[in-house]
């Protein structure tokens, strides 16, 4: 009978989640399960993931009268198309001109930021669930990732994403982040920044402290329980924010954090 490993198992963990696993796999999947605790694991804890959002996108109920108003928009919009056509050439070339004017100049003089964060490489190793999105999917090399945006490493494969800001990071496997603009949330995992080309500070904010630097570089690594995290400084100095004390740590120093009660970080 045909077995998986690690890896290929994980895979089918996130195609069950996106509703795509076949029966076989499905059957593959689960024998795998019954054997590794570490997938079994990593399993439970996507589906608490999925499980959350869903739950919190199903609370977000439209506002009563939207769809009404919606309507008698459309409605007065094609009773206004239809005046429109009995306009002479001329009224319409100048209204046309107008709405150049009004309100197409203006908003090419008023770009939509970019993305927060870009996949730049191991697009094939990272997982994302997009904000309002009710399912997970697959990410690739040259991704946005939005605002709100969690993404979770998936495989061996390193993964790299650069910010907006010019912050560079690299996500470990079975990492799981929450994208911010000028900073990132870890939950879990292995986590290293790159603050070199940076423009101006960037946080990161964790269950075991919060920590933060301009031009610096650090790793941030869980414990496999999660019941601590070590902070390595690489390179400059990085401010620590735990337990109600706040340090600066210098390049070539490390500490151990404990969870930090006050932090009750949630997907």
């Amino acid at each position: 009978m045909k077995t998986l490993d690690c890896q290929g198992a994980r895979r089918r963990i996130h195609l069950r989640l996106d509703g795509e696993l076949s029966d076989e796999d499905a059957l593959l999947l689960d024998e795998h399960l019954r054997n590794c605790e570490r997938c079994a694991e990593v399993a439970r804890q996507l589906w608490d993931i999925d499980a959350a959002l869903r739950a919190g996108l199903a609370a977000c109920c439209p506002p009563e009268g939207l769809y009404d108003a919606a309507r008698g928009r459309v409605a007065r919009a094609r009773a206004t198309r239809r005046m429109w056509a009995t306009w002479v050439p001329a009224a319409v070339a100048l209204a046309a001109a107008a709405l150049v004017l009004l309100v197409v100049m203006p908003m090419l003089r008023r770009p939509e930021p970019a993305a927060p964060a870009v996949v730049v490489a191991g697009g094939d190793a990272v997982h994302v669930f997009e904000p309002n999105q009710r399912v997970a999917h697959p990410g690739q090399t040259g991704a946005c990732l939005e605002e709100q945006t969690v993404a979770w490493g998936l495989g061996e494969e390193p993964i790299v994403l650069e910010f907006a800001s010019g912050a560079r990071l690299d996500l470990g496997e079975e990492a799981v982040v929450r994208i911010g603009r000028g900073s990132i949330d870890l939950f879990k995992g292995w986590l290293r920044v790159d603050l070199t080309n940076a423009r101006g500070p960037f946080t990161v904010s964790t269950p075991w402290g919060e920590f933060a630097g301009e031009g610096a570089v650090f790793s941030v690594q869980s414990s496999a329980d999660e019941g601590a995290a070590r902070l390595s400084v690489i390179a400059g100095e990085v401010t620590v924010d735990a337990r109600g004390a706040t340090r600066t740590l210098p390049s070539g120093s490390a500490i151990t954090l404990k969870p930090d009660p006050r932090r009750v970080m949630q997907m």
